[in-house]
C-alpha cells in the first residue's frame, strides 16, 4: 500500500437507514496514514487499530463503516510490514564494519 493509494481511496455511503463514520474525521485520519506510509510521522499500527470515529446520524454525510474498517485493517497490516525489518538471509555475511563482541567470563 502506498501513500498515493491511501489518498485515492473512495468509500461508499452507508446503506439506506444505516449510520456511518464522519467523513471529515476519516479523511483526516487517511492523511495521517498516508504520511506514516511515506515515513513522515510516527503513527503506529495500534493507532490505526484503535481509532474511533464519530458515528453520524442517519442521513448525515458519512462513509460506510464496513468499508472503512476493512481498509483500516489493510492499512494496519501495511504499516506493520513497512516497519518490520526483513529477516536475515541464511548464510548472508554481516554488513561491513559490523563486529561481534564477546565478553570474558
Amino acid at each position: 500500500m502506498t501513500p498515493d493509494e491511501v489518498r485515492a481511496i473512495a468509500f461508499g455511503k452507508p446503506r439506506f437507514g444505516r449510520r456511518g463514520y464522519d467523513e471529515d474525521q476519516v479523511d483526516a485520519f487517511l492523511d495521517l496514514i498516508a504520511e506514516a506510509l511515506a515515513g513522515r510521522n510516527i503513527l503506529t499500527a495500534d493507532d490505526i487499530h484503535y481509532v474511533d470515529f464519530t458515528v453520524m446520524p442517519i442521513g448525515a454525510r458519512s462513509y460506510d463503516q464496513a468499508q472503512v474498517d476493512m481498509f483500516l485493517d489493510e492499512a494496519e497490516t501495511a504499516l506493520i510490514a513497512l516497519r518490520t525489518p526483513p529477516p536475515p538471509v541464511a548464510g548472508e555475511a554481516p554488513p561491513p564494519g559490523t563486529r561481534k563482541w564477546f565478553g570474558r567470563g
